[in-house]
């Protein structure tokens, strides 16, 4: 068994006491020097133990105090970017009051547009409606009783035709289409062949709009029905306007191959009874 120091210089100065009265001195020295020695061992290695602390300490402080300045720059930094977070933020606010602005005043246009294509709409509905019935409504334009007068007309509804003319010229006499509507008004009646009202259209297409490139034309078919009244005179009354008034119409020549029939008829009274 392995003895201690402290104990085994007591045992051997026990010893020494005992058998050999001269050897306390020696033991005693020899131990003196093996306790100096694990001393001098022992502070050795406290003194390379505290350098290794020491050294270690240092490195903790170094790394302590790198760790409060990082700490000290991110602590910086993050003020710096909560700063520029509230700038941001501040920045969005304004978008958001800018875009909500807009979409405002786009719900307001666009609330306007809708209602005024729902008047538009509405107006078109009326119009395809009197189309597809072929009647003009209250608040017809020229455009919509010339369309369907016209489509009255090719329909040989004469008399809805007649009616539908009537009221654009009435309506509206300042139309460009008043002189066609009036024209159409004759012929309406000239193939109804109702003579009288032909001529009496006819007329007033000549006294209304005598700068009608169908004035002219309105004259030549005045003749033609006042021929078919056997008003001869009259007929030929309509064509001297004709040569006199409209020199260069393009119903001249047809106006004059009538001039020479009524000339030849006038003594016919079955043709000619004036």
């Amino acid at each position: 068994m392995q003895m201690t120091i402290p104990f085994r210089a007591a045992f051997l100065g026990l010893l020494c006491s005992s058998l050999l009265g001269g050897c306390f001195w020696a033991t005693t020295k020899s131990e003196g020097e093996a306790l100096r020695t694990d001393v001098t061992s022992l502070q050795t290695r406290i003194s390379t133990k505290e350098a290794a602390l020491d050294e270690q300490v240092t490195q903790l402080k170094k790394v302590l105090e790198e760790s409060a300045k990082l700490l000290k720059r991110n602590s910086a930094d993050l003020g710096a970017d909560v700063d520029s977070l509230r700038a941001e933020l501040r920045t969005a606010n304004g978008l958001v009051t800018t875009v909500n602005n807009s979409v405002n005043e786009l719900k307001v246009a666009f609330d306007k547009y809708r209602k005024d294509n729902d008047t538009r709409l509405d107006a078109l509905e009326q119009r395809v409606a009197q189309i597809e019935s072929g009647k003009p409504s209250a608040n017809s334009s020229p455009d919509d009783l010339w369309r369907l007068g016209t489509a009255a007309f090719d329909a040989a509804r004469y008399n809805d035709a007649i009616e539908i003319y009537k009221r654009l010229v009435q309506t509206y006499p300042t139309s460009e289409r008043a002189d066609d509507a009036q024209y159409f008004r004759g012929q309406a009646y000239s193939n109804l062949k109702d003579w009288d009202r032909a001529i009496a259209a006819y007329q007033q297409l000549v006294e209304k709009y005598p700068d009608s490139t169908l004035a002219d034309d309105g004259l030549y078919f005045a003749s033609v029905a006042a021929q078919e009244l056997k008003n001869c005179t009259e007929a030929r009354t309509y064509l001297g306007i004709i040569k006199s008034k409209y020199p260069k119409s393009n119903v001249s020549k047809q106006a004059d191959e009538l001039e020479k029939t009524l000339k030849k008829d006038l003594k016919n009274k079955a043709k000619c009874s004036s």
